[in-house]
């Protein structure tokens, strides 16, 4: 009896002030980006492998998206925003929080039914949750977000495109078996279906559908695999540089990370050991338990591949430069008993039948043609 009176408190036009969270709160974790971090991992936690993501005024207006995933009941529906709520997979009272801070509208639909449910929350009221026609799924709605605090709305630092862009893309990356559709003030930024199960890599078949096919046909990758670390990294070559740095991602156990370290290593070697002015673009995947193995340790690990695969890059192109520029190649076969090879001083040539080698330095070239 206790929960059925409970329960009709809830839906009937609830004052949110009852349920709200102290005053202090901290607002600026609402920012457009974090929302839309919380959003997309409620999607993914829910077994969804279809999301379309609408954003306007970079979040101030409308953030709103739609999944295909199991759905949740009214009952879950109604759980999720009450302060005991336990049923989001972690993302604790997640909708309860967002609706303080904006008109709030979620319809959802489980797999095995045929009817959804529909929960608003307005102008500070819970609406009571009513029946309606939906897709199998959830399509949550947040619109005229800091309706209710000026000064938060018209501060923009937390909504930034960049920013939204960013944390976009790396679910993106992160889950190439996931079809992501994203549309950003009124410009689509992703139409990247789910990856073919027959691809060969289906990172580099979602980066070449997320930026430029050129981009995704120069990476060069690298991996390093341990019991307890899993390193995957894809960079682009010399040839691909750019001035930017919108094209570097680091994503650990399929999630946005900052991993500052890692990056300005990256750039910093990259640059001095090319000696180009630009930045590359790279993709950075860790794996690891975050409990058992230490930061710093991953950061070791992931500089040390980097360092390996840039010293065998330069080699390469080192090897690819020396060629186009001289006629004698690193070995010619000019007779079948001598061979000639090019050396720091000049030539040598070594005769194959008995082993025996003359150097000519460049100096004494030079004087032939005088």
């Amino acid at each position: 009896i206790f929960i059925w009176i409970k329960r009709k408190r809830l839906l009937s036009n609830t004052p949110l002030a009852e349920y709200s969270k102290p005053k202090n709160t901290e607002y600026e974790e609402y920012g457009a980006s974090n929302i839309l971090k919380n959003l997309i991992e409620f999607s993914i936690n829910d077994s969804a492998n279809k999301i379309n993501i609408k954003i306007e005024r970079n979040g101030l207006s409308l953030i709103e998206i739609k999944n295909n995933g199991n759905g949740l009941s009214s009952k879950d529906l109604a759980d999720s925003v009450e302060n005991n709520s336990a049923t989001l997979n972690n993302n604790k009272n997640i909708f309860l929080n967002l609706s303080k801070i904006s008109n709030l509208e979620i319809i959802s639909k489980e797999k095995n039914k045929t009817r959804g449910s529909l929960l608003k929350i307005t102008n500070d009221k819970i609406q009571p949750i009513k029946e309606c026609y939906a897709d199998i799924g959830t399509k949550i709605s947040l619109k005229d977000i800091f309706y209710n605090d000026n000064e938060k709305r018209t501060n923009p630092d937390n909504f930034i495109e960049d920013d939204i862009k960013n944390i976009i893309f790396n679910y993106a990356l992160a889950f190439p078996n996931i079809d992501f559709l994203a549309k950003l003030n009124n410009t689509s930024i992703i139409n990247a279906p789910i990856e073919d199960k027959l691809s060969k890599d289906k990172i580099i078949s979602r980066i070449s559908k997320l930026f430029d096919n050129k981009i995704a046909k120069s990476l060069i990758k690298e991996q390093l695999e341990t019991e307890q670390i899993k390193i995957k990294i894809y960079y682009s070559s010399k040839k691909q540089v750019s001035k930017k740095k919108n094209n570097q991602y680091i994503i650990v156990n399929n999630k946005p990370a900052r991993f500052l370290g890692i990056k300005r290593a990256f750039n910093d070697i990259y640059r001095k050991s090319f000696e180009v002015d630009g930045y590359p673009s790279f993709f950075i995947f860790l794996n690891y338990n975050e409990n058992l193995v230490e930061r710093k340790k991953v950061e070791k690990m992931t500089k040390g591949l980097i360092l390996k695969s840039f010293s065998k890059q330069i080699y390469e192109f080192a090897n690819e430069e020396r060629n186009k520029n001289n006629l004698i190649k690193s070995v010619f076969n000019f007779h079948k008993n001598f061979q000639l090879t090019e050396s720091k001083n000049g030539i040598i040539i070594k005769n194959n039948k008995n082993n025996k080698k003359i150097e000519i330095s460049i100096s004494n070239i030079k004087n032939l043609f005088k």
